[in-house]
């Protein structure tokens, strides 16, 4: 399958950066590259390195989403159907393959800031958290994030933080 481009590499690296480490811990990502990735991301430059090869299996399910919605690449809307509504699915499979997947840090779940600051506290439907603030600076008490690994990679709307919790249910 020929992967799509990724027009927003940003977004789609503030959600696949998370899952870095374990591909760092499997051998199959430069941890040189992860840190690459995440100073790109934090410093807001446009992104020089493919994402798709370092997070392949993300891209490959991206593609396939992106098909299915007549899109001819991975945009915004793309990324967040497949990490705040389609990567459960998808992690729950790999863990079969995959032992060192946590479905707890890896399942991406929507969160209400309780405190902000260098870190946030935020409550999830697993409980409360502690949450890196890298991704997301702007978000206070009050807001909605998604939650992924110990990242908030973007703030997002009551409204999707809603539809996440009832496609839980």
């Amino acid at each position: 399958m020929k992967i799509l481009p990724i027009v927003d590499k940003e977004l789609f690296l503030r959600y696949a950066i998370p899952c870095g480490e374990v591909l760092v811990k499997r051998g199959s990502l430069d941890p040189k590259l992860l840190k690459k990735a995440e100073r790109i991301v934090t410093d807001g430059k446009t992104a020089n390195i493919d994402p798709a090869k370092m997070f392949p299996t993300a891209a490959k399910m991206c593609t396939l989403i992106a098909h299915r919605m007549g899109k001819k690449e991975i945009d915004a809307e793309v990324i967040r159907r497949y990490f705040l509504f389609e990567h459960e699915k998808a992690v729950r499979w790999r863990m079969k393959i995959y032992p060192d997947i946590i479905p707890e840090k890896c399942i991406v779940y929507p969160a209400r800031v309780l405190r902000s600051g260098e870190l946030l506290l935020v409550n999830t439907p697993t409980g409360k958290k502690i949450l890196d603030t890298r991704f997301a600076p702007e978000v206070k008490r009050g807001d909605w994030v998604s939650t992924h690994y110990s990242y908030a990679p973007e703030k997002i709307s009551s409204e999707t933080a809603k539809r996440m919790l009832r496609k839980r249910k």
